[in-house]
């Protein structure tokens, strides 16, 4: 049976849970030529490897931004168990 080895690209969406369409959409590329790419060797070429490391850069400051607005309220004080007003997931 053939050991199928991970592009470093899948590797590391995979361990820092990022979705495909997630870094796709970072990348400015499909979905699908994200898993081209994480699935076939021919596929990737520099470019593609600059738009992902781009991508990858982007993601992080993104979840920098949002957790340290997380951290901000947390700060704040209040009860993590006191109502709230509004859904606001997401936003």
């Amino acid at each position: 049976m053939e050991q199928h080895i991970l592009c470093r690209v899948r590797a590391l969406r995979l361990r820092y849970g990022i979705s495909l369409a997630e870094l796709a959409d970072a990348a400015g590329i499909s979905p699908q030529l994200v898993c081209k790419i994480e699935l076939e060797p021919r596929r990737r070429t520099p470019g593609h490897e600059k738009k992902l490391r781009r991508a990858f850069a982007l993601l992080i400051d993104r979840r920098r931004a949002r957790l340290d607005a997380l951290e901000t309220e947390l700060a704040e004080g209040g009860g993590l168990f006191q109502p709230v007003e509004g859904d606001e997931y997401g936003s």
